[in-house]
């Protein structure tokens, strides 16, 4: 006959046994959800890269690249405001292409985008963006005491020129 003892004894080894298969289906759930998670975040970084993309392949953005990096011609901080002050068509779209490098620095900085990724699609333009309007830039920054403006911008810069050194800005040479 069985006693209670043995009983007990079946009764743990059942109860063993159950936690031991939860325990293991929590892992085996836990390493699909971590997979999961990590396709989702290489998908949102692959729908921002495109999102970049798009905006680099518009006809508006490359006019103002045209405008800007191509055209406009200065010696120095008071030659430029001369030429091209505050307001003018210039100006506007130089601070339009300021403005999408900023939010793309801010981007990177946040680990929202993989930088090897970025600088394949973006470092030739901004290097060649940052080495010519750089100088004016940091005048800027002096004369009308904003030393963080455009900061990410030249994070950007800073993070694209690691990883491609061999881009440099050369005046009246496009690509």
């Amino acid at each position: 006959m069985v006693d209670m003892f043995e009983i007990q004894a079946a009764y743990y080894m059942v109860a063993a046994t159950g936690v031991l298969v939860a325990a293991i289906y929590y892992v085996m759930t836990l390493r699909t959800t971590q997979r999961n998670m990590k396709m989702n975040l290489e998908t949102r970084q692959a729908q921002l890269l495109m999102s970049i993309l798009n905006r680099w392949t518009e006809t508006e953005y490359n006019k103002k690249w045209q405008t800007t990096l191509w055209n406009m011609n200065w010696t120095d901080y008071d030659d430029k405001m001369k030429k091209y002050p505050w307001g003018s068509p210039e100006f506007i779209d130089e601070g339009t292409l300021w403005n999408y490098f900023e939010s793309i620095g801010i981007l990177l900085e946040e680990g929202l985008i993989d930088a090897n990724m970025l600088s394949k699609l973006i470092a030739p333009d901004l290097i060649q963006f940052w080495e010519k309007f750089s100088p004016f830039l940091l005048e800027m920054r002096k004369r009308r005491g904003f030393p963080q403006l455009y900061s990410k911008t030249e994070y950007l810069y800073n993070e694209m020129k690691k990883l491609r050194p061999e881009w440099k800005y050369q005046p009246n040479k496009p690509f």
